[in-house]
């Protein structure tokens, strides 16, 4: 468990790939090149997110773009609707 709750600890490396519904309008930025992308609410599109062991995992997770952490845009989870998944390898074992 973490530090200040009860948030589940991954014990193995994991992720999500998941074709996803943008809820609201939302702008985000990429750093590395620094590209504005703007996400507009009904857009579906291929999404991912993932988290380290040894680390919490939150069922507010950011969803991302792609897995190059300064090209990729990030969309806050409250923004996304999970229609179906894709791929998926469980932060908790088997």
């Amino acid at each position: 468990m973490s530090e200040s709750d009860d948030t589940p600890v991954a014990v193995r490396e994991w992720h999500t790939r998941a074709r996803v519904r943008i809820l609201a309008d939302y702008d985000a930025g990429a750093v590395d090149p620094p590209v504005r992308r703007r996400f507009c609410a009904g857009e579906e599109l291929v999404l991912i997110r993932w988290g380290r062991a040894g680390r919490p995992v939150r069922a507010d997770e950011a969803w991302w773009t792609s897995a190059d952490i300064d090209g990729a845009h990030i969309v806050p989870a409250e923004h996304v609707e999970v229609l179906d998944v894709l791929d998926e390898v469980s932060p908790f074992g088997s």
